[in-house]
C-alpha cells in the first residue's frame, strides 16, 4: 500500500474530464476524495449528481448552490469545491441539476464529478432498467466495487434489489457473495458498466487487508477491457502502487 498516493493519478484522470460515478460501495467518498485532491492542485471542482445524493457536510465544500443554476451569479470561481443541485422532497438529500444546462457551463470547471448512481447506502446493488444515470459527455465511467462484501451474505441489509443482483450474478438470497457473483457484477451487460460512456474504470474499494489484496489480485486477472485500480478511499491508500 502507498499511504500518499493520488487517487487522481491512479484513476488516470486528467483536467478538463467529466466523471461519472457508479456502482456502490463508496462511491460518494471517491468522488469528495477525487474533489479534494482536485481542489489542492488548484482546480475548480464541480460535484453534483443525475440522481440524488445526501446533502453534504459544510466542511465537504467550499460553496454549495441549490438554486440549479450551478452558480450562474458568479462571474469567476477561484479554485475549490463546488456542489450544485436542487433540493430534493427528502430536506437530507439533493438531485442533480439539468444535464443540459450543466453541459453548457462545463467549461466553467477543472474537473466535474458526477454521482451517477443510487444504492440506498449499501455496499451492493441490480441495476433497474433506467439506472444508471451516465451523461452523454461523461469523458470516463469510474465504477466501485467493494471487495470486502466478499463472504457476506446475499439479502436486503447488504444488496440494493437484491432480486436484480440475484438475476445478474447467479447468486440466491441466503448465499455468500462470492469471487464470481463480483466478476459478474463487473463484466455482464447489464451490471456495473451497464449504459457506460467513456473510458470504462474499475475502483475497487475497501482492500484493507492481506486477505483483501489477494481477492482483489484473483479478481484483477480476470478482468479485460477495463481500467483496475484498487484501494480504500477510508484509509487514503492505493494498492500495488
Amino acid at each position: 500500500m502507498s499511504e500518499h498516493q493520488s487517487f487522481l493519478s491512479s484513476l488516470k484522470i486528467r483536467r478538463g474530464e467529466v466523471i461519472s460515478l457508479v456502482g456502490a460501495g463508496g462511491k460518494t467518498s471517491l468522488m469528495y476524495r477525487l474533489a479534494e485532491e482536485g481542489r489542492a492542485i488548484d482546480w475548480r471542482v464541480l460535484v453534483t449528481t443525475s440522481t440524488r445524493i445526501l446533502t453534504p457536510r459544510p466542511e465537504q465544500y467550499d460553496l454549495l448552490d441549490l438554486s440549479g443554476g450551478i452558480l450562474a451569479d458568479k462571474d469567476s470561481l477561484p479554485p475549490g469545491i463546488y456542489v450544485a443541485g436542487v433540493p430534493d422532497s427528502d430536506p437530507a438529500k439533493m438531485r442533480g441539476v439539468a444535464m443540459e444546462l450543466l453541459y453548457y457551463h462545463l467549461n466553467r470547471f477543472d474537473l466535474v464529478l458526477i454521482e451517477a448512481d443510487g444504492s440506498a447506502g449499501k455496499p451492493l446493488k441490480g441495476w433497474q432498467a433506467t439506472e444508471p444515470v451516465v451523461p452523454h459527455f461523461t469523458s470516463s465511467t469510474v465504477g466501485v466495487l467493494d471487495i470486502q462484501t466478499i463472504g457476506r451474505t446475499i439479502d436486503d441489509s447488504l444488496v440494493h434489489r437484491p432480486g436484480l443482483f440475484s438475476l445478474l450474478t447467479g447468486g440466491s438470497e441466503g448465499d455468500m457473495v462470492s469471487l464470481g457473483h463480483l466478476l459478474r457484477v463487473i463484466t455482464q451487460s447489464e451490471g456495473l458498466f451497464k449504459d457506460s460512456v467513456g473510458a470504462e474504470k474499475l475502483f475497487i474499494n475497501k482492500v484493507e487487508s492481506r486477505a483483501d489484496q489477494q481477492q482483489t489480485d484473483l479478481l484483477k486477472t480476470q478482468i479485460e477491457n477495463v481500467q483496475v485500480t484498487a484501494g480504500s478511499v477510508q484509509q487514503g491508500t492505493i494498492y500495488g502502487s
